[in-house]
Parts: C-alpha cells; structure tokens; sequence
C-alpha cells in the first residue's frame, strides 16, 4: 500500500486591487460587506444553537447531543431576515434556499465552527474553563474553492492573477489581485498555486479562501489557505548540519561529516550589508531622537503635538528597519536550508539562546539582531523540506576541539579579542592533539555533532568542570 505524502498547511495574502468587468468597487464593497454580516448573523446562530443542544442534553432534556446542520440554519436565517425586511429577492441573489451560498455556508461549518462546538469544548464552557466563543461583524468570509467545480486562482490573458469569487449565485464578482509587491518567495508560490490547474493533492492545493477588510486601510485582502507535500527526497538523519553564530561572518555552517561548509566566501558580502544596515539603524534613531528634542522655536524643530509628534518619524524608521531584518533573515535561512538539502542532511541543529543578550553580545550580528526571528524562519522552512531541526545548549562548543573531544578553556572570548591582528580572527588551536581551524568553523563543526551535549557533560565530569543545561 502507497504511503500517504505528508502535507503543510500555509497561508498567502493577496489584495484585492479592483473589480473585474463592468462592476465597481461600490457594488462589490456593498456585496462583500452583505455577505460578511449574514456569516457574521449565522456564526453567531450555530454556536448558541449548539450551545443549547449540549445544554439540553446535559440537563438530560434531550436523549442525545445533535447539533444543526449549517444548511437549516442558513435557511432559518433566510427567515429571520425576511421577517426583519429584507428583501425576497435579494436574498435569491446570494442563496435559492438560505442566507449564504453552499460554498460560505460549508466553509463556515467546516473550518470556523466544527472545531469550536464539539462535546469537549462545550463541557469546558459549563465548568467554566473557558468563554462562550462569539463573533464580531469584522470577521473575515470563508469561501471553499477545495472542490472540481469551485473557482480558484487564475491567471488572464493580461497577466493578472484573477478569482471569481463564489460568495452568491452565479454570475460570480470576479476581482484583480496584487501581486506587485510580493518578495521572490511568495511569487514562487504564486506560481506553483496557478500551475496546479485541477488543484492535484500532488501539488500546491488550494482548500480556502477567506476575504477580510483592514479595518484601519479600509482594503480588502484575500487569505489563500493551501497545503502540498512535504518534500522528503533521500535525507539521512545521520547526516547533520551545525549552524554557528560567528564572530567575523552572521553565520558558519558545517557538517558534521566532511569538509563542506558555509563560512566567509558565502556569508561576507550579506555581512557587510548587516553591518551597513545596523549603523543607517543606529545613526538615524540618533539623528530623529536629536530633532526631537530641539527649541519649539528652532527652525528645525517638529513642532505640533508634543514628544508624540516630534517622534513620529521613528515609527516609519522601525518599518523599514524590520523589513530589511527580515528579508536578511530569509536569505540566511534559505542559504542553511539548501546547504542542507545539498548533502542530504536529515537533521539541522543551532545554538539554544534562551539567554540572547549575553550569548549574542560579541557575535557578528550582534545583541540587537532579530535572532528569534532567524530561528522561526530556520523552523519553518526546515518542516517545508523534511528536515528535523534541533536546539542545543551551546556551552562549551567555541572551546571545545572538534577533532577529538578535549575542551580548551583558555580559549575563550578575552584571548580570541587579544589575538586579533589586522583584522584577522584568532586561531582555534588545540593544545591536546595540535588541531588547527577557524574558530567559528570548529564550533560549527561541534554543533553539528551527534549527541553533542551528551559528550560535553562526559568531557566536563572528566575535568571537574561545571556544565549548564538550558
């Protein structure tokens, strides 16, 4: 029997740019916000009348625990809001029968409600342990586009991504997305999703959509929930990856058989762009903090409303600041993530730094640098390629010899700094076997050991020394 490919599960963002066609953005605005507060109105019936099922039933006023089907209740809302003045044939637009069409209603059912009114859930609301779930009139609408017959991502004649939106009964509003600004990686998902044309569980599968306005914007985006499988090729878990925090470059990376790694020749020119981005950080907080604080009177003075005001400027700084952390960040990730996959390596293992400020301080990126990050961005893209990744406690892995195990305390970041000479890093050398390495490389090498912690602790028992687990 085949085994059954593995899947993730992901989400892409796109804006809605404009209508397709001859509708406006005033019609379509109109019919969204209509949808949106009838999947408001039926979210909000079906948790209260589940609610009340489980209550019956509890109370022993009923033999079992049933709850509606979404399908009733959209017709029972249909009623409802019949009875309130809307329009017969209004409602004939989005629904024959109930209040929304079959692909929200099912989408409603299937992946906001289900998980929220099971007999598990409710028995922690009666004890109260937990909240009665509610739903605002901002919530976002659920459309399924999993199904043959369903419509989905496509591309038009001019090269725009385009959707037919099946969110009343057809014709359906058909809508332009943006995909101007998307970085290199999300346009490759882009494209993997429009290629996979009768939506093959093989490939990049799309299973929801969900549109959402941005309260603050006032724009509408459309959320793309897909899964595909998990890419497993031939890695062996034998075969480990050690990533190091370095001293003279981001990142060194190295295997724990073999000679191959990832040190200075790779990493020395997005150094340098680190370090370029880290001073522009640092100079020009400096120089809005400075403006900041000037006379109301001086002729480059912010003046208006108050400290607020004067240091408005900072908050449009730390945007752009956190997207080039970002887009850095990715590219050190993505670099890890095919070295790894390059020697088909079944295990990636990095530094655990619980305690960032003090381990980071004195590394090349530095105290300040968006580590946690990094560590995210290494998780996710590692579970994308089938690749298990590991934290371990660093103690003792700059010191300790790769070649055969002895830890040198001598050699610690006091004598690395006295050593440096023009700019060049201080050796690793150790004085139990004569081995000779680039100290981030021997780290690196420690880290992507086997077992590693597990031989430190032996090696320090040896020597009286004290080991630190996280």
């Amino acid at each position: 029997m085949k085994e059954k490919a593995k899947t993730l599960v992901k989400v892409a963002r796109l804006r809605i740019l404009k209508p397709a066609g001859d509708m406006t953005w005033p019609e379509l605005g109109n019919m969204l916000r209509t949808v949106r507060y009838r999947v408001f109105r039926l979210a909000n019936l079906a948790v209260s009348e589940a609610y009340l099922g489980f209550h019956m039933f509890r109370t022993k006023r009923a033999e079992e625990f049933k709850a509606e089907t979404m399908g009733k209740l959209s017709r029972r809302l249909r009623e409802m809001l019949i009875e309130e003045g809307v329009d017969e044939k209004d409602l004939s637009r989005y629904s024959q029968t109930g209040a929304v069409p079959d692909t929200v209603a099912g989408a409603l059912s299937q992946y906001k409600i289900r998980g929220i009114t099971s007999p598990t859930k409710w028995r922690q609301i009666v004890r109260g342990q937990v909240a009665l779930p509610t739903f605002r009139n901002t919530m976002s609408i659920p459309v399924r586009c999993d199904k043959l017959y369903q419509r989905r991502l496509e591309q038009g004649d001019s090269g725009e991504v385009e959707v037919e939106l099946m969110i009343c009964r057809n014709p359906y509003p058909r809508v332009v997305l943006g995909t101007g600004d998307l970085n290199p990686g999300q346009q490759a998902i882009l494209e993997r999703l429009l290629q996979n044309t009768d939506n093959s569980a093989d490939g990049y599968r799309q299973r929801l959509f969900e549109i959402k306005e941005d309260v603050q914007t006032r724009k509408w985006w459309l959320y793309v929930t897909y899964d595909f499988p998990k890419t497993t090729g031939k890695l062996n878990p034998e075969i480990v990856v050690g990533v190091d925090l370095g001293f003279s470059i981001p990142l060194y990376v190295a295997l724990n058989s073999g000679h191959a790694r990832l040190g200075y020749l790779h990493f020395k020119a997005l150094g340098e762009r680190i370090k370029s981005l880290q001073k522009q950080v640092m100079a020009r907080r400096r120089a809005i903090q400075r403006g900041g604080r000037v006379s109301i009177s001086h002729s480059t003075a912010r003046t208006g409303h108050g400290v607020k005001r004067k240091l408005q400027p900072t908050e449009k700084l730390r945007g752009r600041i956190e997207k080039s952390y970002s887009t850095l960040n990715h590219q050190l990730s993505a670099s890890v993530i095919d070295f790894a996959k390059n020697h088909q390596a079944g295990v990636i293992q990095i530094e655990d730094l619980s305690s960032l400020k003090e381990e980071l301080t004195g590394t090349f990126i530095g105290a300040r640098w968006r580590y946690h990050q990094l560590q995210q961005f290494l998780k996710y893209k590692a579970e994308e390629a089938g690749i298990t990744l590991k934290q371990i406690n660093p103690r003792y892995t700059s010191r300790r010899c790769s070649e055969c195990g002895f830890i040198n305390m001598d050699f610690d970041r006091a004598f690395r700094d006295a050593g440096r000479t023009y700019g060049k890093v201080t050796k690793f050398l150790c004085p139990e076997c004569g081995y000779e390495a680039d100290p981030d490389y021997n780290a690196a090498r420690n880290i992507a050991t086997l077992d590693i912690e597990k031989l430190i602790r032996v090696q320090c028992e040896k020597h009286g020394l004290k080991f630190d687990a996280h």
